[in-house]
C-alpha cells in the first residue's frame, strides 16, 4: 500500500460481502482515490453461530489521520453506516477507535417453517419488501441486505429512528400474511437500550 495509516472500519451491520462492497467499498474507495488520500484494501464479516453475519469490517489505508479519516467518516455515513460502528487503527493501541454511524435498524425475521403452507406458496417477495418500504416513507431504499437460515429469512431495514420505523410499518406488517409470527428486532446502536425486540401475533 502507498497510504501509511492502516484503518478498519468495523460496520454494525449484517451485510454480505457482494452488499457490502456495493454500498460501502466502492464509494469509500472512489472518494479516497479522487481525492488522493487513501484506498480501500477489501473488507470481511464476522459470522454468528447460525451463519448470520454479526457485523463487517472494511480495510482502509489512508495518507493522514485529519482530512483523510474525516472523508472516511462522511462517507461511510452517508452510505448508510449505522449507529455503533467504530474506525479501529492499527496498532489499535495506538488511539481509541472512531465511533460513526447514523443509522438505526429494523430487522424483520419471518417465520419460514411454522407458518400455513399456502403463505408461502402465495408470497410474492418483492411486493412484501416494497409495501413495507413505502410504509416506511423514506427518501432512499431502506432495504440494506437480507439472509436466509434454516428457519427464519432476514430483512435488513435502516433509518434515523428505529421506533418510528416500526410505527410506521406496524399497520402493513400485522397485515402482511407472511409476517405472522415474525421477530422484529430493532437496533439503536450505542444508545439505551441498545436493541429491542417484539413478536409479532399469527391471524
Amino acid at each position: 500500500m502507498t497510504f501509511p495509516h492502516p484503518v478498519t472500519a468495523r460496520l454494525l451491520e449484517p451485510i454480505r460481502p457482494i452488499a457490502r462492497g456495493e454500498r460501502y467499498e466502492d464509494p469509500l474507495d472512489a472518494a479516497l482515490k479522487d481525492a488522493g488520500l487513501g484506498e480501500v484494501d477489501g473488507g470481511g464479516s464476522q459470522l454468528a453461530a447460525n451463519g448470520e453475519v454479526a457485523f463487517a469490517e472494511v480495510a482502509i489505508y489512508l495518507a493522514d489521520l485529519d482530512g483523510a479519516l474525516q472523508l472516511t467518516k462522511e462517507t461511510l455515513e452517508n452510505a448508510g453506516a449505522p449507529e455503533g460502528s467504530e474506525l479501529i487503527f492499527m496498532p489499535e493501541a495506538a488511539r481509541a477507535p472512531l465511533p460513526f454511524g447514523r443509522q438505526q435498524s429494523l430487522v424483520l425475521y419471518l417465520d419460514g417453517v411454522s407458518l400455513p403452507q399456502q403463505v408461502y406458496s402465495e408470497l410474492d417477495f418483492d411486493a412484501v419488501v416494497a409495501d413495507i418500504e413505502k410504509a416506511l416513507a423514506q427518501a432512499s431504499p431502506a432495504l440494506h441486505d437480507t439472509w436466509s437460515g434454516p428457519e427464519e429469512t432476514a430483512l435488513y431495514f435502516f433509518g434515523s429512528d428505529a421506533e418510528e420505523m416500526l410505527r410506521r410499518a406496524e399497520a402493513t406488517l400485522l397485515r402482511t400474511p407472511v409476517c405472522q409470527n415474525a421477530r422484529v428486532v430493532l437496533r439503536h446502536g450505542q444508545a439505551s437500550p441498545p436493541r429491542r425486540e417484539v413478536r409479532l401475533p399469527r391471524h
